[in-house]
């Protein structure tokens, strides 16, 4: 039996942000923010991309979707080049690619009731108006839990668990096969994250969705995903399946954030990793491993030379001079 194929594929991305100094604002360096990540997600499943703040997930998500414009690399989505695709094919594609974003208080217009902010992307899609219209956002609504009379409500009536399912909503409303969610739960109350995941883990069920899931959470990545991508100062340094992962991290900074997840069995003692100093500016990143300033393990080679993303294990991948290449 032949393998599903990728729904998405990314090689090589990269996202700069020019320094401009001066009078003539002339690019004195570069902010490599992505910086030649590599990742494969597959239909139904989550991939779970993690890492601290700052490393370059959100960008990597923004880029992916082309919200930003790439410096470099290649996405393929469904075997077609994203990142080749003029206005009019780009525009058709956002109704088979969507984002929920983190900030849900921020990502709606205050002036728009939640049934316009949901409805709109069905009427610049061409897909339906007034009494259908207004049936799609309802039926929508109802699917993340909310009610129909909330379709004239403001943002500013909802609390914040409620206006995550308002983006939920708004992101499904086009019937969509994959979605980026850009840490949908970290601006909520603890008690409501646990709602919006078994959501998000519902609605992917009943319509097949595909998520690249962002987050700096690695005990939430756990219970949703099914593999794991690492990222550090813009590179994915670890890419696993998730059992694989949580039980045998192979890169150093893997297992130094895995160390600070609390156990859930009070007889369980875990040796934690303190990294030393501060994550390196992206824009001046370290020569040679990216990593090897703040490394338990750093050895010679690691300031001289960048380490290739290599196979590690059966479809385990990782990025450190440490580990060894499976042919």
């Amino acid at each position: 039996m032949e393998s599903p194929r990728a729904i998405l594929e990314v090689e090589g991305l990269k996202k700069y942000f020019a320094i401009k100094t001066g009078v003539f604002s002339r690019i004195s360096g570069y902010v490599k923010a992505v910086d030649g990540i590599n990742l494969r997600i597959f239909p139904g499943e989550t991939y779970g991309l993690v890492g601290e703040s700052g490393c370059g997930k959100s960008t990597a998500g923004m880029t992916i979707l082309k919200m930003l414009q790439p410096t470099g690399g290649s996405v393929m989505f469904k075997g077609k080049d994203v990142l080749a695709m003029g206005k009019e094919e780009l525009r058709n594609l956002r109704k088979e690619m969507q984002i929920i974003f983190q900030d849900p208080y921020s990502s709606l217009n205050p002036r728009m009731t939640i049934g316009e902010a949901i409805g709109e992307a069905l009427e610049v899609h061409g897909i339906a108006k007034g009494k259908l219209r207004r049936e799609r956002v309802e039926s929508i609504l109802k699917e993340c839990g909310l009610d129909t009379y909330h379709y004239r409500r403001y943002p500013h009536e909802f609390s914040g668990g409620q206006r995550q399912r308002v983006g939920i909503a708004r992101a499904l409303v086009l019937e969509p096969n994959f979605i980026v969610a850009d840490e949908p739960i970290s601006a909520l109350d603890v008690s409501i994250q646990s709602q919006i995941i078994n959501l998000l883990e519902n609605l992917q069920e009943k319509f097949g969705l595909t998520f690249l899931f962002i987050s700096h959470d690695l005990s939430v990545v756990k219970h949703i995903a099914n593999r794991v991508g690492v990222m550090y100062l813009g590179r994915i340094v670890e890419d696993a399946p998730k059992k694989e992962f949580y039980s045998s991290p192979l890169h150093p900074y893997s297992q130094a954030l895995l160390s600070a997840v609390p156990s859930m069995n009070p007889e369980v003692q875990k040796k934690r990793i303190i990294l030393r100093g501060d994550v390196p500016s992206p824009s001046n990143p370290p020569s040679g491993c990216p990593f090897h300033t703040r490394c338990h393990k750093a050895v010679a080679i690691c300031p001289k030379k960048v380490p290739a993303f290599k196979k590690v294990g059966p479809d385990h991948y990782a990025s450190c001079h440490l580990v060894e290449e499976v042919i």
